[in-house]
């Protein structure tokens, strides 16, 4: 095995598609985020998909592909780093 692959179900949502991805951020429930974001669940908005690209590359495992044309969910393969 070359990689890991993560199915994510749920999809893109609202204002965010394939062309703004991952640099977009909506949410299907707002309350919700904000409860979870005061009571310190959450740091910031929109930081997780590209802080995890940062630390991929940085670990050399490399960019991750993101298979965001299946509807009703997205793919995500991650390449192994076997430098390890």
């Amino acid at each position: 095995t070359n990689r890991i692959e993560i199915l994510n179900p749920g999809g893109l949502y609202g204002d965010v598609n394939a062309q703004n991805f991952p640099n977009a951020s909506d949410y299907r429930n707002v309350v919700i985020a904000e409860a979870l974001k005061i009571m310190g669940y959450v740091n910031r908005f929109n930081y997780g998909v590209r802080r995890a690209i940062d630390e991929l590359n940085k670990n050399g495992n490399g960019q991750p592909d993101f298979d965001l044309t299946l509807g009703t969910k997205f793919k995500v393969s991650i390449p192994i780093n076997t430098k390890w």
